[in-house]
């Protein structure tokens, strides 16, 4: 039998955007800046690596977040290359391929706006 594991660590960031732009039918309530408190969870899907007992150090995992966490927090999201529109589907797609050159364990981003008790999961199929 082969195990496979899932492993996660997660981060916190916080950021301000704009939804649209004024024309937009939603403009109202959309466009204007605000900020929200970002919870981030990124999970690795394997089995255990051979003589580590693990899928990933969690350590080296954390380390590499902190990279990301520091592109992402207290910034002005629409401003972020390679973001497009400041959604919580485009954060997570943000996040995943930033990543994955060098988490190709990488099996799901999930990207939270508890206080608004809302988020998003992308996950690999």
């Amino acid at each position: 039998m082969t195990l496979e594991f899932e492993v996660y660590r997660e981060f916190c960031f916080e950021a301000a955007h704009a939804l649209c732009d004024p024309e937009h039918p939603l403009g109202g309530i959309y466009r204007n800046l605000h900020g929200h408190s970002f919870r981030v969870r990124v999970t690795l899907r394997g089995p255990r690596v051979e003589g580590e007992d693990w899928v990933m150090d969690l350590g080296k995992l954390g380390r590499r977040l902190a990279l990301l966490r520091e592109k992402l927090d207290h910034s002005f999201l629409n401003e972020l290359e390679g973001l497009g529109k400041p959604t919580l589907e485009n954060l997570c797609v943000y996040i995943w391929r930033d990543l994955e050159p060098d988490l190709p364990a990488i099996f799901e981003v999930g990207v939270f706006r508890d206080t608004c008790n809302e988020g998003c999961v992308l996950r690999k199929r």
